[in-house]
């Protein structure tokens, strides 16, 4: 029992340390901002922070593995459902477009600090997006091959599509006029139009 709490501690004050870094590191920079930062945001001493992630980087990366993480669990259980081609790919575009839109800073940090990784982790999640696009790129193929969807190249179909879609962080306001879903919805209305037959 003891030890079930500790592990519970122990994740609670790493996922209190990477949704702080994750802000200041949307809102400032990652090279900007330092260990003393995030833990001054927390109320807590570097020494904390150093006692969960043994760097910077560290923290970056773990921003990076648990943002993709969540983008292709999303997948992969909308996948799961078995639903008609056309769709999977609407309830993809439109999960995806929320995700971006409700982890605004995880999100800007992922598209746009990708230089600041190491190489080795550079290498690895440029694979890991490929391999992302890639799984819709399926979806949208077995659309184009079933009559549903317009046959052009999947990599420039899914390109435009996400690309609509990840930038929805620079510019989507909380306290907006639309809420995220009606942004959404209205995204995959836009892209039904641009890739039905």
């Amino acid at each position: 029992m003891r030890d079930q709490l500790k592990q519970k501690k122990q994740a609670y004050v790493q996922d209190e340390i990477l949704s702080s870094a994750a802000i200041l590191f949307a809102d400032k920079g990652f090279r900007a901002i330092t260990i003393n930062d995030v833990a001054a945001s927390l109320g807590y001493t570097k020494s904390v922070v150093y006692y969960y992630f043994k760097n910077k980087n560290e923290i970056l990366w773990q921003i990076f593995n648990r943002m993709h993480q969540c983008y292709e669990d999303t997948i992969v259980g909308i996948l799961q459902e078995d639903l008609p081609t056309d769709e999977t790919l609407k309830k993809i575009l439109c999960q995806h477009a929320l995700n971006v839109m409700q982890r605004k800073d995880w999100t800007a940090i992922y598209f746009r600090d990708e230089s600041e990784l190491e190489e080795p982790q550079r290498l690895l999640i440029r694979k890991r997006k490929r391999e992302y696009d890639k799984m819709i790129e399926g979806v949208y193929q077995r659309g184009v091959d079933e009559g549903f969807f317009k046959p052009v190249p999947t990599h420039i179909a899914v390109s435009g599509f996400m690309g609509m879609c990840n930038w929805l962080h620079t510019w989507f306001d909380e306290n907006g006029k639309m809420t995220a879903e009606q942004i959404a919805a209205t995204y995959v209305d836009m892209m039904a139009g641009g890739y039905r037959k």
